[in-house]
């Protein structure tokens, strides 16, 4: 993944609540899946399973959040398991071995989170964070971040 994405999706972790972190965790595993994608049409194999590693780890994370109290977090766990067997057979053999497949799956739930987390006006998980907003400068059509806070940076003891 690039270090613009990364900076991207850590910004909007920043901005998210409890909703949005499990729909951008989605996304990073799909855009590692992408990426996985890219290596292997570079034949750079060590880059594909590099990228499959990272998405399997954000994979982890979704499967030790689930909270067990609701039925479909055991219909979850079979997906995520299916999906995780993929990335391992696919990193083993080095080739593409179902990754359509967990895409498509990964795609159609990060869609239904995305849903989901529109209806929640619950506040950013993250707090003390600044605010990003995002302009047009004087540069020729370039696009910069700019700190909109006062103050009030990191931790308050």
């Amino acid at each position: 993944m690039t270090k613009e994405k990364q900076k991207e999706f850590a910004m909007r972790v920043t901005q998210a609540n409890k909703t949005e972190l499990v729909a951008i965790t989605y996304d990073i595993i799909l855009e590692n899946i992408s990426c996985a994608k890219e290596e292997l049409k570079k034949s750079d194999i060590e880059g594909f399973r590099t990228e499959l590693k990272s998405a399997g780890r954000f994979l982890a994370e979704l499967m030790h959040s689930l909270d067990y109290n609701y039925p479909i977090s055991v219909n979850l766990l079979k997906l995520y398991e299916y999906i995780q067997k993929i990335f391992i057979a696919s990193s083993f053999a080095g080739k593409d071995k179902g990754l359509d497949s967990a895409e498509s799956v990964l795609g159609k739930l990060a869609s239904a989170f995305h849903e989901i987390a529109g209806q929640d006006d619950s506040g950013s998980v993250m707090e003390n964070t600044q605010q990003i907003v995002a302009g047009l400068t004087y540069g020729k059509g370039t696009l910069n971040e700019a700190d909109m806070s006062a103050g009030n940076r990191g931790f308050l003891a």
